[in-house]
């Protein structure tokens, strides 16, 4: 199994507690991505390196966002909200969880039939109290899957007929069959990690139905073969590896989010390059990003 260490590239040198939930804006040509204790919105258009940045004064954190035909929604931890960044305004839409207060977002995405999907992590991170919510018709909401400390991912493979899910307390990722109607069924283990590897956070997949999954405190990002092999591991030069999806023209630029430990000594923190995005090149392209229709 190949171990790739070559250098990657810093793409922006932000310095986010918890950079999460990157994506590329296949129209826009845009990184966008957050900080999730800004809370703040970032966007890095192609080949500007100037980041745009609004912080997001509706609640304490953004557990993610997607892309949709009415702007960005944002997952904050009260409630999902749309928010225009032309305006800088944003507006209520849903909160699935009906105001449960151990309950925060978490990680959501679009499925390749446009569909939104979205977790939520137990605030103690203790219990199996987590949800997994499918938007459905009308902005109705069902129950995918629960009994989760912290849901996280998901993707979907490139035929949309199977679900990846990172069940990050576990240090598994979760593979689901995914039928036309949006139901998930025969829920089993794709991939289970060491203790040593890292938490399994966000999830991409490219072109090949390759599943990419990012490592927090692994310091890595790993690529797993849709038949369930470790097939390669890219290490980064920052322990709290977090999101990743595949950006530019060719979608053949792995981008990745990173965080920071605020444990850490004062001269740890200043050779740190945790909170940054990274970026390097790779064979296999990657999928454009669906955007939800409102």
């Amino acid at each position: 199994m190949p171990v790739d260490n070559a250098e990657w590239t810093i793409s922006a040198p932000t310095r986010d507690r918890l950079g999460e939930s990157i994506l590329w804006h296949p129209v826009e040509h845009a990184l966008y991505w957050i900080d999730f204790y800004g809370p703040t919105v970032h966007r890095q258009k192609q080949g500007s390196g100037v980041v745009d940045s609004w912080k997001i004064d509706l609640g304490d954190t953004i557990g993610s966002l997607v892309l949709t035909d009415k702007g960005l929604l944002l997952a904050l931890d009260h409630g999902l909200h749309l928010f225009d960044t032309r305006t800088e305004k944003t507006r209520a839409f849903a909160d699935p969880k009906n105001g449960q207060a151990n309950l925060v977002y978490n990680d959501g995405k679009v499925d390749r039939a446009g569909r939104y999907w979205i977790g939520t992590y137990d605030v103690s991170e203790r219990d199996p109290n987590a949800v997994f919510f499918r938007m459905g018709p009308s902005a109705s909401w069902e129950v995918a899957d629960k009994g989760f400390v912290i849901c996280n991912g998901p993707a979907f493979s490139p035929d949309n007929r199977r679900l990846y899910f990172s069940d990050t307390v576990g240090h598994r990722i979760l593979r689901y069959d995914l039928d036309d109607s949006g139901s998930i069924s025969g829920r089993r283990v794709f991939f289970a990690f060491a203790n040593n590897d890292g938490m399994p956070d966000g999830l991409a997949v490219d072109s090949e139905g390759n599943v990419w999954c990012a490592l927090y405190g692994g310091s890595k990002v790993v690529c797993i073969d849709p038949k369930g092999t470790l097939r390669r591991s890219l290490y980064l030069p920052a322990a709290f590896v977090t999101s990743l999806c595949f950006a530019g023209p060719e979608l053949k630029t792995l981008c990745v989010t990173t965080g920071w430990d605020s444990s850490t000594t004062a001269m740890t923190k200043a050779n740190d390059v945790g909170g940054a995005v990274f970026m390097r090149s790779v064979d296999i392209a990657g999928l454009p990003e669906p955007i939800l229709a409102l």
